[in-house]
């Protein structure tokens, strides 16, 4: 029996949605644009975040679906084993992360 996993990430806030930086962004609005190109900036570096977790999620429910497989099928687990990338996208992940980090602290000096 085949069966197929799907992974279901909440979305981030469509535009014009109140979202966390644009809270941050109400309660900061300072006199210049600085404030507001370093929260676009933490908006990007967070949304990057979310896409890269939301792909190693996703391969890890794929695996996880063809370990449990009744039956696991020898070409599902190589193809598990050598393609999907996971190590770019954990890449990508530590690379966000490091930025979302650096963003708060500009974001913090500035409160």
């Amino acid at each position: 029996m085949k069966r197929t996993s799907v992974a279901v990430v909440r979305a981030a806030p469509a535009a014009g949605e109140p979202g966390a930086v644009e809270a941050l962004r109400a309660r900061l609005a300072g006199p210049t644009a600085r404030e507001h190109v370093v929260l676009d900036f933490l908006a990007d570096d967070l949304r990057e975040v979310r896409s890269a977790l939301a792909a190693v999620a996703a391969y890890v429910a794929n695996v996880e679906a063809a370990l449990s497989d009744g039956e696991p099928c020898q070409e599902r687990l190589l193809s598990l084993a050598l393609g999907g990338k996971p190590g770019d996208r954990i890449e990508e992940l530590a690379s966000a992360v490091a930025s979302v980090r650096r963003r708060l602290a500009q974001v913090a000096a500035r409160m």
